[in-house]
């Protein structure tokens, strides 16, 4: 898990009523391409940097100290303003380290840099994950089938909010390409399977003019 996703994962455990925590965690630390055996290891981290980090500030806290880093990345003004709350001196590391990540998440980042392995058509979209998965298909767009070698599909989150937001993309293999005739163009339906969706943390994802783009 990168240092961005951890921040992720502490800023809405933060934002989580505390009895939906543990719930909240399970759920969304699978969006994170862990594999099962590290999966408890992660998560049990993340559990411990926020017990022993930022569950220590109350909201109002926690969102002066972020303008305060963003504004001034100093840390000995962060440091005094942790005084002024009384956060003991062993949460302190943590918490600078926090706001250290989660400021890296908000630099601007390429939509195409978002998984460097990752070959196919890559699309633009602001749909729901859950119900590009539960439908099995995305589109329609304008597109052009033989261009997509090999035959896989990265559709990326330009979502601001919700469960699915930016720096969020879903890759699946795709198992059919249907033409749609609509009133201007024909354009292409895209059928999926094996989908796996990843949160890479990153917040300031910058998408191209156009929401198709073929990478090989």
């Amino acid at each position: 898990m990168t240092t961005q996703q951890q921040a992720f994962l502490l800023m809405l455990l933060h934002t989580t009523q505390s009895d939906k925590r543990s719930q909240v965690l399970n759920s969304e630390i699978l969006n994170f391409g862990l594999n099962e055996n590290d999966l408890q290891i992660e998560r049990e981290k993340v559990e411990t940097y926020f017990d022993n980090g930022i569950k220590n500030l109350n909201s109002n806290q926690l969102n002066n100290l972020l303008i305060t880093a963003q504004e001034n990345q100093n840390e000995d003004a962060i440091v005094n303003k942790l005084n002024f709350y009384d956060v003991e001196e062993k949460y302190q590391k943590n918490i600078l380290q926090f706001f250290i990540d989660y400021i890296q998440a908000n630099k601007a980042v390429n939509v195409g840099n978002l998984d460097s392995q990752f070959k196919g058509v890559q699309v633009a979209s602001r749909d729901d994950f859950n119900k590009v998965i539960n439908q099995g298909w995305t589109g329609d767009w304008d597109l052009q089938p033989e261009n997509i070698n090999p035959k896989r599909i990265q559709i990326a989150s330009m979502n601001e909010s919700g469960p699915f937001p930016r720096g969020c993309y879903l890759n699946a293999d795709i198992k059919d390409i249907q033409p749609i005739q609509h009133t201007d163009k024909i354009r292409y339906r895209i059928f999926i399977e094996n989908p796996v969706v990843i949160n890479t943390g990153n917040r300031n994802v910058k998408f191209n003019t156009n929401p198709v783009r073929y990478i090989r």
